[in-house]
């Protein structure tokens, strides 16, 4: 809820200039990071350690750490909001590095007791963690490129985009999916296992290749680019197996979710998971098919240079796929309950979600096809980021009212 309050407050910013002392880049630095660490990296470390880590001994180190990990995300909260990229905030961040390093040392250790060693949720949990540990070398390597004196050339962006793209594509997905499956798994739901392994390989290997998707406004050489092209073909064709993996057996998975429910009866219930799941595979797919677009020169090209566009594609990965899949996992274990003010608040935040997805990919629309400027386009996009908010509002109110009893 307060990265949705902050994204609400920079969109307010943007349409209705403020005559405040408040640094707008600051700001969005201070949201990007909030987004990505406070809401799914926490999200991900406390899913994992609830799934794995039974033992008290082990869950002290598990709690002590994590609450170190608290400290450098408001830390970054706060600094990044006050000074941007500066001395306090860059501490900070080098501080949850430190931290996600430790974390995965204890989570890989606590993986490989695990008794069903063979199952593919742990393949797509091993990834995850290995994704995470590599996209930080981007941070490494900004600082090895501001040390040479070169933070004025292409390399800086290019570190930056190589955190951004194993997080996001990485660590952030194969984790999603891990959640899913694992949850499958423990329920006795059986799903189509050559799929499974089918479409872990295919992403596995496509999310590595995809990092030159990323390079593509940049002069790269053509070898890197037709690695890009061939990488998001073969996502594309992950995709399919993944969607086949899931819902090969679709009634049995849906039926199998074992949920709290006071206010619905349980067929309404899953239809509420039902639509975060499906609507967070079809964001997944959404995505392949914009990264292949991204490949072709003249449209890859706009796509570099359009700043809507590039806030568009990073919100359909982390609220479209990322944050719906959360939302729905964390409702089918029971942790948030699922009545009809959680319902309503899911409605409310898909709604604005895809409302402000097709205006933020509008202009493209405009520079390819040449369709007509939307009259009141920025009061349009801040309407409907107010009406995703009052989703994650009415999300948040729901979680605290089952969390009293």
């Amino acid at each position: 809820m307060i990265v949705a309050l902050i994204g609400t407050f920079l969109r307010l910013m943007f349409t209705f200039p403020l005559d405040i002392p408040v640094v707008y880049q600051n700001f969005l630095h201070s949201h990007s990071h909030f987004a990505i660490l406070g809401w799914i990296y926490n999200i991900l470390y406390i899913a994992m350690v609830h799934l794995f880590v039974k033992d008290e001994k082990k869950l002290k180190k598990y709690n002590f750490l994590f609450w170190v990990t608290q400290v450098s995300i408001v830390g970054m909260l706060f600094t990044f909001a006050w000074q941007g990229y500066a001395a306090f905030s860059i501490a900070f961040s080098t501080l949850h590095i430190f931290c996600s390093y430790v974390f995965i040392i204890f989570m890989v250790k606590d993986l490989a007791n695990n008794k069903n060693n063979g199952s593919y949720a742990l393949k797509f949990f091993y990834s995850s963690l290995f994704f995470l540990f590599l996209s930080s070398f981007g941070p490494w390597g900004i600082v090895a490129v501001v040390l040479n004196g070169l933070a004025a050339t292409d390399l800086y962006k290019q570190a930056i985009y190589f955190y951004l793209h194993f997080q996001y594509n990485g660590w952030f997905v194969f984790g999603l999916i891990g959640l899913w499956l694992k949850y499958f798994e423990d329920n006795g739901t059986k799903y189509n296992e050559q799929s499974a392994k089918i479409s872990f390989y295919l992403l596995f290997i496509a999310t590595i290749g995809a990092y030159f998707l990323s390079l593509l406004g940049f002069k790269i050489p053509e070898l890197l680019r037709y690695i890009g092209v061939v990488s998001a073909f073969l996502q594309l064709a992950a995709i399919r197996y993944l969607y086949k993996m899931f819902f090969a057996e679709e009634n049995k998975v849906f039926n199998s979710i074992n949920i709290i429910n006071n206010d619905l009866t349980t067929n309404n219930v899953n239809k509420t998971a039902n639509l975060l799941f499906r609507f967070s595979l079809l964001a997944l797919f959404v995505k392949f098919i914009l990264q292949l677009i991204s490949a072709l020169p003249k449209i890859g090209d706009a796509a570099f240079i359009s700043r809507e566009i590039t806030i568009g594609f990073i919100h359909l990965v982390v609220l479209g796929v990322i944050s719906t899949g959360l939302i729905g996992w964390l409702s089918v274990m029971g942790i948030l309950e699922q009545n009809r003010i959680f319902t309503a608040g899911c409605y409310l935040f898909i709604s604005g979600f895809v409302l402000t997805e097709i205006l933020l990919f509008y202009p493209a629309l405009m520079m390819w096809i040449k369709f007509p400027v939307i009259p009141e386009y920025i009061y349009l996009l801040f309407a409907f980021t107010l009406l995703m908010l009052a989703g994650v509002v009415i999300i948040f109110l729901s979680s605290l009212k089952f969390a009293k009893k």
